[in-house]
């Protein structure tokens, strides 16, 4: 699973940093021989914000001078494909964009437990807000975070001293950086997509199975 999204990055980037926490000897060793792929250890795992924070420490450990990253969830790799990822970093090629976001809707938003994006009166992204912290209003949105983002690099270092820790589960959404990229001025690009090129997240055997079910379905496999 993981290794759809390596070979996916190391098409469009130059360098890819895999963030390990549990199991991590199986994963380094499923992906070893890979000389694009750095590992970098999460011992306690804090949230989407704080994996990132890590791989930050990891870039600049390197003496790294990135303009942009890419950021990707595991589990949600295999359905992406080199030009929508290239799409993101084109959408940051004005300097006060700062962040490009795929997203996508979905009839029923409560079966997936995705961040809901947060538009203002304009029609611009102003957050995220993840299901397990939404009200009842935000929970009916059907406009969902698909988890895949372009930053630009100086920007997301400042940006991660900004994100506090969720009250509601402790951890540290990196999602919180559309609304703290707003406050600084910035402006957030979303780039709406048909759900058919999204994955899903995996957690369970079932979730697994589903989305198997899926890549077979969209990959015209028997």
């Amino acid at each position: 699973m993981v290794k759809y999204g390596t070979d996916l990055f190391s098409q469009v980037a130059d360098k890819t940093i895999v963030i390990v926490g549990l199991q991590s000897e199986s994963v380094i060793e499923a992906l070893k021989g890979d000389s694009k792929i750095y590992f970098a250890l999460q011992k306690v795992r804090l949230g989407t914000g704080h994996a990132v924070k890590i791989a930050v420490e990891k870039i600049k450990e390197k003496g790294w001078k990135p303009e942009k990253v890419w950021v990707g969830y595991g589990d949600h790799m295999m359905f992406y494909t080199p030009e929508i990822i290239v799409q993101l970093s084109y959408e940051l090629d004005e300097k006060d964009k700062v962040i490009s976001l795929l997203t996508c809707d979905y009839e029923n938003p409560d079966s997936l437990a995705w961040g809901r994006i947060i538009r203002d009166k304009s029609g611009n992204v102003s957050g995220i807000v993840e299901q397990k912290d939404a009200n009842q209003e935000e929970r009916k949105i059907k406009e969902l975070n698909a988890g895949l983002y372009c930053f630009r690099y100086n920007f997301i270092v400042e940006g991660l001293k900004r994100i506090k820790k969720s009250p509601v589960s402790g951890e540290y959404y990196l999602t919180d950086l559309i609304k703290i990229a707003k406050d600084m001025g910035y402006k957030v690009v979303p780039v709406n997509v048909s759900f058919d090129y999204i994955g899903i997240g995996i957690n369970t055997h079932e979730e697994l199975k589903t989305s198997l079910n899926l890549f077979r379905k969209r990959s015209n496999l028997k």
